[in-house]
């Protein structure tokens, strides 16, 4: 036991100069838990190093204090990579908004009157321009507009939804647990695969409050199937005095080719209430983005979920330099929208680019891959592209995979190749691949 007389006091430890530059409080927690690990280890048995002791206190420090959030380069070929963040942002649109960051704004203060304003006032007009609509909100994602919607008008109330839209989303968060914690009671109709109006007709009674379509996320029903349309449960609720409601999850305005209605085409014909998801489709940050009658806006306004729902300045701003892209008609600039819309023979030409310039270590070869849109967007839908298959001889694909994962690449596997998708790889990206590559090269050819 003479190994637990040799632990030096904290503070002595502390004191050692590859600990400068540490800060002490984070550091003093770290060395009281492993010295107290180190008393254990010796009670069983082990011996007692010093240094050995010191290293593992400054790596963990590191650990804790490093920056675990990374760029990454989306090879994948999906879009809207929900595990990558989604949308992605032009460096033109984060310099524009960056002053309105590094100083005071005017966020809730109407310059005009010299009084406290609204935040959602920066970007309901543009909205309501936009989509024709009578007024908009903003809340932190489109999970918690679905909340503050059945929340404020369906509490104790039934929510009529058809059983082929009771989807689950990412997360294991299902429809019929968000709209048990609303308070809503949920009342299911038609059959998994086909619902029909005179389903809707026949559960309205006196306790329905809501007729709500969804969007069926990242799944779609095939063969013998049918839905009733928002259009057809909007004149059903117009005719029984009843909210209708469409949850569209994610919207889009333009530059997609797919069989799916724009949040234009949907708005000549609004339902009382829609909401989306402003990173996905629509290209922008997480946010929950709902249009509808003012009526009903402004009593969503009024209730005090809203004040743990909001959304901060960033968002706001993102959010708002996004919608003027839309209006300019500078999709360019809209990451999301230019690469969903990207042309094939644009891909098979960056492809060419970067297949060229990969070292024959790998057999680069250009191949037809298929693109998705992700995050739950545009079920079954892919998107055609060109990607890169690499191999390196005598290495198996899953540890070439791993290799470029531990540098920052992400990458999939098809027909036991690792392969680049063009589709989601940034212009900006080639330079930073084509180094990784051949560092890879590099450090296999020394230790071969």
């Amino acid at each position: 036991m003479q190994d637990l007389k040799k632990i030096p006091q904290i503070e002595k430890i502390l004191k050692n100069p590859i600990f400068d530059n540490t800060n002490k409080i984070i550091l003093k927690n770290i060395t009281i838990n492993k010295i107290n690990h180190t008393r254990n280890q010796i009670l069983n048995g082990q011996s007692y190093n010093l240094e050995h002791l010191e290293n593992e206190i400054l790596d963990e420090y590191k650990s804790i204090t490093s920056n675990t959030l990374k760029p990454i380069i989306n090879a994948t070929g999906v879009v809207l990579q929900t595990n990558l963040g989604r949308s992605v942002f032009h460096k033109n649109l984060l310099n524009e908004i960056l002053p309105l960051l590094s100083h005071y704004n005017n966020l809730e203060y109407n310059l005009k009157i010299g009084k406290r304003g609204e935040r959602y006032d920066h970007l309901t007009s543009m909205l309501k321009a936009m989509f024709n609509t009578e007024s908009a909100l903003i809340v932190n994602n489109n999970a918690a507009a679905v909340l503050l919607i059945l929340n404020t008008f369906a509490k104790d109330y039934e929510v009529i939804v058809s059983r082929g839209e009771l989807v689950e989303i990412g997360g294991s968060f299902r429809i019929p647990e968000v709209m048990k914690s609303a308070g809503a009671i949920l009342k299911e109709v038609g059959a998994t695969n086909k619902t029909n109006l005179n389903d809707y007709k026949n559960a309205i009674n006196e306790k329905s409050k809501i007729i709500m379509k969804a969007h069926k996320s990242n799944f779609e029903i095939l063969g013998f199937s049918s839905e009733v349309s928002i259009n057809d449960i909007t004149k059903l609720c117009n005719e029984n005095h009843l909210i209708d409601y469409y949850d569209l999850g994610s919207g889009y305005i333009k530059g997609i080719d797919c069989n799916e209605p724009s949040l234009l085409e949907i708005c000549k014909n609004p339902p009382s209430l829609l909401s989306f998801s402003g990173d996905k489709l629509f290209g922008s940050t997480q946010a929950g983005i709902i249009l509808g009658k003012k009526y009903l806006i402004d009593q969503l306004k009024q209730n005090h979920l809203l004040r743990a729902l909001r959304v901060d300045k960033i968002t706001i701003l993102l959010l708002q330099a996004t919608l003027q892209r839309y209006i300019t008609n500078n999709i360019a600039e809209i990451p999301t929208i230019n690469m969903l819309s990207k042309d094939i023979s644009q891909l098979h030409k960056q492809a060419k680019f970067l297949c060229d310039r990969i070292d024959s270590f790998f057999n680069p070869s250009i191949i037809e891959v298929d693109s998705l849109a992700g995050g739950g967007s545009l079920p079954n839908k892919t998107f055609k592209s060109f990607g890169i298959s690499l191999q390196i001889k005598g290495i198996k694909a899953s540890e070439l995979e791993k290799t470029l994962r531990e540098n920052l690449v992400i990458t999939r596997i098809y027909n036991n190749k690792v392969t680049l998708d063009m589709r989601t790889i940034q212009d900006d990206e080639i330079e930073i691949l084509i180094s990784i590559l051949n560092n890879i090269k590099n450090a296999r050819s020394n230790n071969e």
